[in-house]
């Protein structure tokens, strides 16, 4: 199994009240507390939360994600992952919480520099 890149967690404020989240590396017990805080202290409408360079993610990795995603839709606000690979969106699947978050995926006909995220009813610009 190849090394893991060190856990990374960063925010970016976008407009319209948005805010992208980017993680990579691995998602577990020991970092999921740095996403909890990172998700929490974001008043956006919006948080996309950029899963596409996460490598492994755990049990703890879900409970965060699925807690940050319940309390988005509590307060009014929406949570969207960019799926992972598909050993990321596995865990949610094993874990039965699938269907606890919202998943969009990145449009790959769109150009670098114009990407949409695509969602059932709505294309999304970062």
């Amino acid at each position: 199994m190849p090394a893991l890149r060190p856990f990374v967690c960063s925010s970016t404020r976008g407009g319209l009240d948005a805010a992208w989240v980017h993680v990579a590396g691995a998602l577990d017990i020991a970092t999921s507390p740095e996403l909890e805080r990172t998700l929490e202290e974001l008043e956006a409408r919006l948080i996309v939360l950029d899963m596409r360079e996460l490598g492994f993610m755990d049990c703890a990795g879900v409970h965060t994600i699925v807690s940050a995603s319940r309390r988005a839709r509590q307060g009014g606000r929406r949570l969207i992952l960019l799926r992972g690979t598909p050993s990321i969106d596995r865990v949610f699947t094993l874990t039965g919480s699938a269907d606890e978050v919202e998943m969009g995926d990145v449009d790959p006909v769109e150009p670098p520099g114009q990407m949409h995220l695509v969602f059932a009813d709505e294309a999304l610009i970062p």
